[in-house]
């Protein structure tokens, strides 16, 4: 039925269907609102993508780094982050007028470290590789609806410290009947999205309740499409 992509099948359990309409709902009655159509293309979840001695060292690499409220349009969001590579003065990653992306700090060399061991597991050129985006996510703090900017093609989140659950519903969905489904994101995880799960999704995350930490992989889409 999937084509949500899993390296391990135990994954499929984090794996859920709700709408907020049904919010309240256990998750074996939330099943029946996707039971007869796929999920959409492009989507992977790997558990364990880090080992705890892992997860601890990039945890405390964050805490050093230095973040900043992080700006989307002319709003200001409650999260904090530290965006490293290619990529524009907000979080939205827009272009340049003359359509180059800004170029931010260097990649540091705990970052590096993970983008060729992403770039390894998608198959990917490490080059391509282009953006760093860090993230804390003080508890109370959330994401709203949006789709990363569409210059950007292979998206790869890394979690980190606690679980949050990211939603995902319709580009074109509004309203609070609209039908979502969602992923429980465990703390060392790490997800894909590229193709359909971009082009025609929106994402976001609730609140946390615990501090958590993401680390975000970008390529651009010019760039793998010439490769």
């Amino acid at each position: 039925m999937s084509s949500l992509t899993t390296a391990d099948c135990s994954a499929t359990s984090a794996v859920t269907v709700d709408s907020r309409a049904h919010a309240h709902r256990p998750a074996s009655a939330q099943g029946s609102l996707f039971d007869s159509a796929e999920l959409p293309h492009g989507l992977v979840y790997q558990p364990d993508f880090l080992s705890a001695e892992e997860e601890a060292s990039l945890v405390a690499e964050v805490a050093s780094l230095t973040l900043s409220e992080a700006h989307f349009h002319q709003y200001r969001a409650r999260r904090r982050v530290a965006m490293f590579g290619e990529g524009a003065g907000d979080e939205a990653g827009r272009a340049q007028d003359d359509g180059a992306l800004a170029v931010c700090s260097p990649f540091p060399p705990f970052l590096s470290s993970i983008r060729e061991r992403v770039a390894a597991w998608r198959g990917v050129p490490v080059a391509h590789f282009v953006q760093a985006l860090v993230t804390e996510y003080q508890p109370g703090v959330p994401i709203g609806w949006h789709r990363d900017a569409p210059q950007y093609g292979i998206v790869v989140g890394l979690s980190l410290a606690a679980a949050a659950r990211m939603r995902f519903r319709p580009v074109d969905a509004t309203g609070p009947r609209n039908p979502s489904f969602a992923i429980e994101l465990a703390p060392r995880s790490a997800y894909v999205m590229q193709g359909d799960i971009r082009a025609r999704w929106q994402h976001h995350i609730p609140p946390v309740s615990r501090l958590r930490y993401s680390i975000t992989l970008r390529t651009l889409v010019k760039r793998v499409a010439t490769a």
